[in-house]
C-alpha cells in the first residue's frame, strides 16, 4: 500500500506533471528524427543490397522503441483518471483476438497466446490503458520466464455487473531486476498494474502467473455494441505492442 501511494503521489505531482511533459516531448522528438533518418537509410541499404546495414537499422528501431516505451507509461500513468464519458466503447472478443495476434508478432518466439473462451461483451474503458496493462504483464512473465519461451492464455466472460479478462501464463519464473537494466516499471510492476487499471476504469489483480481485469457493465447503453469497432487498428511501427515487446524477441 505504501509503494502504491508513493507512485500515485509521484505522479499526481506538479513537478512529475511537468517533467513528464518535457521529456515525453523530448523523447518524441528524438525519436522522430532518429526514425526518419532510419528510413532513409534503409532506401539507400536496400538499393545496394546491404544486409548488414540493414540488421543495424532495426536494432537502432529497436531502441528507439525501448526510449518510447517509459515516454507512454509515465503519460499513462499521469494522466487524470477519466470520467465514464471520456471511455470508449470496446467489444472483448474482438479486442482480445487482436491482442493475442499481435503479441506474438511482435515478441517473435519468445511466446506464444491462446485466446480460450471469449464472451462478446461490450464495455467503456479506455483501450490504450488496457492494453498497456495487459501488455505490462505480459512482458513482466517473458522476462522472468526461465525457459526463454512463455505461453499464455486470454480469456472473459461476465456476470450480472462485470466482465472479467484473465490473462494467465505457465511456465517457471524467477525473480529478476530486468536484467541489470533500470527500469522504473519493472521495479514497480504491481503499483503500475493497478495505476493503469484505475485509467482502464477497471480494477487489476496481479500475481507470478496470472492478471485479471475486472471492468464494470455499462448500465443502460442499449447501442453500446453497435458502438464498439468491428476491427481494431493497427497503428504505426511505433505502436504499443512493438514499444513493450519489440527489444524482447531479440534477446536470447
Amino acid at each position: 500500500m505504501e509503494n502504491k501511494d508513493q507512485l500515485k503521489s509521484f505522479f499526481d505531482s506538479p513537478f512529475a506533471e511537468d517533467y513528464i511533459n518535457c521529456t515525453d516531448h523530448l523523447v518524441r522528438k528524438s525519436v522522430t528524427g532518429i526514425s526518419a533518418s532510419c528510413e532513409l537509410l534503409r532506401e539507400f541499404a536496400e538499393k545496394k543490397g546491404g544486409k548488414a546495414e540493414q540488421e543495424l537499422i532495426g536494432g537502432i528501431m529497436t531502441a528507439c522503441c525501448e526510449l518510447m516505451r517509459n515516454a507512454e507509461l509515465s503519460r499513462a500513468l499521469s494522466a487524470p483518471l477519466p470520467e465514464e464519458q471520456e471511455l470508449t466503447a470496446v467489444r472483448t472478443d474482438i479486442f482480445l483476438r487482436e491482442f493475442a495476434r499481435r503479441c506474438k508478432a511482435a515478441a517473435g518466439g519468445r511466446c506464444s497466446i491462446r485466446t480460450g473462451k471469449l464472451s462478446a461483451s461490450a464495455v467503456r474503458t479506455d483501450r490504450s490503458a488496457l492494453r498497456f496493462l495487459l501488455l505490462s504483464f505480459v512482458r513482466r512473465r517473458l522476462l522472468g520466464n526461465e525457459s526463454g519461451k512463455t505461453e499464455f492464455i486470454v480469456e472473459c466472460g461476465e456476470n450480472d455487473k462485470n466482465v472479467e479478462i484473465k490473462i494467465t501464463a505457465s511456465g517457471t519464473f524467477v525473480d529478476f531486476d530486468d536484467f541489470g537494466q533500470p527500469d522504473i516499471f519493472s521495479g514497480y510492476h504491481r503499483q503500475v498494474c493497478l495505476g493503469l487499471a484505475e485509467r482502464a476504469g477497471a480494477s487489476a489483480a496481479v500475481d507470478d502467473h496470472c492478471l485479471t481485469v475486472t471492468i464494470p457493465l455499462s448500465r443502460g447503453d442499449s447501442g453500446l455494441i453497435a458502438e464498439a469497432p468491428a476491427t481494431e487498428s493497427e497503428g504505426g511501427f511505433f505502436d504499443s505492442f512493438n514499444i513493450m515487446l519489440r527489444d524482447l524477441s531479440e534477446r536470447k
